[in-house]
């Protein structure tokens, strides 16, 4: 039997308007992209080409629609995974107060505006509800794009926008009542806002307890394939819990991912969910695009721009004094208020039910849609172009202490480390001990557990994914550290790395001196290979125990590897390289040396031991207590513990130490008591 085969666009009638889309869309974008002009734009614009009132090459508008909101449930996921609890908790202020009046007063703001033009007081409420919410997915991808997500005014729009969401629930709870269609029930009201809170509670009790657990045994037993289709169940599941408690997919996976960014496998879920959540929430901007008729704005260019100039001047005017008394700063209430001017996605939600009541119709559903679509399409010119107009403008901080990012407390990291075995951790160690800014990226999730118990900043990642580079802090710090066993996994990271941060120092640790070559070709700063630093080692040993002064002893050690360890590879050593180190041990050196507690020199003055004198070494400079003094006076006296800081020949620094350490000196009188540091005695 042969079989026969199928049409494409009967088997999946949904595969042609897609290819269609993204045909049209991959070479758009990059033309907006070449004249730096924002993405989203650009997937406005063509859906609205190609949606029905365009050319009408899409027939499925319908369910790319429906596809299409995949995107915003993805895309508040991943947001949530960026944000963390401490932080929406340090802005509780400004969520509750700042959140609750925006909502209240745009309401009532427009609502009192539709009044005024002759609406019914049902009428003016529909209006205000249309109003009132903003554009969560164009002005947190906007703010992404632009690299404002982390900024304080990013933060404070980021969460007015999810008090706005979580505003929904008696929105549209009440919405049948203004719609009229059925008068509101008490108890069916109650009931809905208890549903709602249950599925928000569920949503965390499992973000926060169950998916670490979960996640642990996928990742042990199932690899990187069943972590990524685990991934997208929760984000999924999520959405579908709240959803089916009356609230929007979009809390719901902002909820998971809020939660699950506190824990160790962020990192990596962050990285294996944006492929996913760049594809689906392109196609809800298309679609979005596609629901406008531009004949409107044609016909009607007056009503369709007082209506843009009235979300502007009502929110805005709503929410720049709320912010501006909040955060003390006029350049951040600026940004929030017109930052979230726009109508909001679930604008298009109340829209929808308010036509199928026979509320919304006809030319006045065209009116609102074609106000909402071309308020989103400036949304991102308006967010990329907003902060240089404010600053040109010189608008600053009321109170200074209030105004720029803000971060949960602690500093970016300096070093970053990828892989936590031997030398990551003892690099780690030493970090850690003396205060350094660092974080770890590490493959193995028993390791990242165990390490994360023990207070190291650690996260659960793959080295050779940007995203999982970038959001580990690459692009900022200022030394990579790359101390992976796999050459093939470190040769893709070192390639990532430099490309993302070109000014980044790279160490790299390989196993063989064969590897050095390649690597430094390829973007490495230092390469650390395992077979020689043993060498390195021993030989500074030996030249700490022949009484090598420190200084010297790092000047011949980096000697030895920036040649790359000629000398030990049994290179040629009569040739230059011998004459530089031997160049580098006559030359004059700098030393420090402790002077013992039973010394015979302590309570002798500086100036009566004549160091330069007995030995050719000059005192530069005496610590003690914490106390420096440069360039010691001659009535110094000395003491047990003081630090002394020596330039001079190798020889005079070796005969510096031991006169200090008593071996060197003749017979000396009783002691004075030493003053403190820097007095001048007698």
């Amino acid at each position: 039997m042969v079989c026969m085969p199928l049409d494409a666009a009967s088997a999946i009638p949904l595969l042609p308007d897609l290819v269609l889309l993204l045909a049209v869309a991959v070479p758009g974008v990059l033309l907006f992209r070449s004249l730096r002009l924002p993405s989203l734009a650009g997937f406005l614009v063509i859906g609205m080409l190609l949606g029905p009132y365009g050319f009408g090459g899409v027939a499925n508008v319908e369910q790319v629609s429906t596809l299409a909101e995949l995107g915003v449930v993805l895309l508040l996921f991943t947001i949530g995974l960026e944000f963390s609890v401490p932080k929406l908790f340090a802005m509780r202020r400004e969520l509750t107060i700042g959140g609750l009046g925006q909502v209240v007063g745009t309401i009532a703001a427009v609502a009192a505006v539709a009044l005024a033009f002759g609406a019914s007081w049902s009428f003016a409420l529909l209006v205000g509800f249309l109003a009132v919410t903003s554009a969560t997915a164009f002005v947190l991808r906007s703010l992404a794009d632009t690299r404002q997500t982390n900024t304080r005014h990013g933060q404070i729009s980021l969460g007015i926008l999810l008090f706005q969401d979580l505003c929904v629930i008696p929105i549209m709870l009440a919405l049948p009542w203004v719609l009229g269609s059925r008068a509101a029930e008490g108890e069916g009201f109650v009931l809905a806002i208890i549903q709602a809170v249950g599925g928000v509670a569920v949503v965390l009790v499992f973000a926060r307890y169950g998916f670490p657990r979960l996640a642990q045994l996928v990742v042990r037993v199932g690899g990187r394939e069943l972590f990524v289709l685990f991934i997208v169940l929760v984000a999924l599941g999520a959405a579908l819990a709240t959803s089916s408690m009356g609230l929007s997919l979009a809390l719901g996976a902002f909820v998971a991912g809020l939660f699950i960014s506190e824990s160790e496998y962020s990192n990596q879920t962050v990285s294996e969910i944006l492929p996913f959540r760049d594809v689906f929430s392109a196609l809800f901007f298309l679609s979005i695009g596609m629901l406008v008729d531009t004949r409107t704005t044609l016909e009607r260019p007056e009503w369709v721009l007082g209506g843009i100039g009235l979300l502007i001047v009502v929110k805005a005017g709503v929410l720049y004094p709320l912010m501006a008394w909040l955060t003390g700063s006029t350049r951040v209430a600026l940004l929030v208020a017109f930052g979230l001017f726009q109508a909001g996605e679930f604008s298009f939600v109340i829209a929808r039910e308010a036509e199928k009541a026979g509320v919304l119709t006809g030319a006045d559903l065209q009116l609102f849609l074609n106000i909402a679509v071309l308020s989103l399409l400036l949304t991102p010119f308006v967010v990329q172009g907003l902060p240089r107009l404010v600053d040109a403008l010189g608008f600053k901080s009321l109170r200074k202490d209030r105004e720029g990012v803000l971060t949960d407390g602690e500093r970016p990291p300096q070093v970053v480390i990828v892989g936590y075995g031997p030398t990551g951790r003892h690099l780690a160690r030493v970090l850690r001990a003396t205060g350094v800014p660092f974080c770890v990226l590490e493959l193995n999730a028993q390791t990242v557990k165990s390490a994360a118990k023990h207070g190291i900043p650690i996260l659960f990642g793959d080295a050779n994914r940007p995203d999982a580079l970038e959001r580990l802090g690459v692009p900022t710090a200022r030394v990579l550290v790359l101390a992976i066993p796999d050459q093939a996994a470190t040769r893709r990271a070192l390639n990532l790395a430099r490309g993302m941060a070109p000014h980044i120092h790279i160490i790299v640790r390989t196993r063989f001196m064969s590897d050095v070559a390649e690597l430094r070709r390829m973007g490495a700063d230092q390469v650390v290979p395992e077979e020689f630093e043993t060498s390195v080692a021993i030989f500074i040993r030996v030249l700490e125990r022949l009484g090598v002064p420190r200084g010297n002893i790092l000047v011949e050690s980096e000697l030895i590897r920036r040649e790359g360890y000629q000398l030990l590879r049994g290179g040629d050593t009569s040739g230059d390289s011998l004459e530089t180190l031997r160049e580098v041990l006559a030359r004059t050196g700098v030393d420090e040396v402790y002077v013992p507690a039973d010394s015979p020199v302590c309570g002798r003055r500086l100036g009566e031991l004549d160091l330069q004198g007995r030995t050719g070494a000059l005192v530069l400079s005496a610590l003690r207590d914490g106390e420096v003094l440069r360039a010691p006076e001659a009535s110094l006296l000395l003491a047990g513990g003081d630090l002394l800081v020596l330039a001079g020949a190798h020889d005079a620094l070796r005969d510096a130490r031991a006169l200090l350490e008593g071996r060197g000196l003749d017979t000396l009188k009783e002691p004075d008591t030493a003053p403190p540091l820097g007095s001048a005695a007698g």
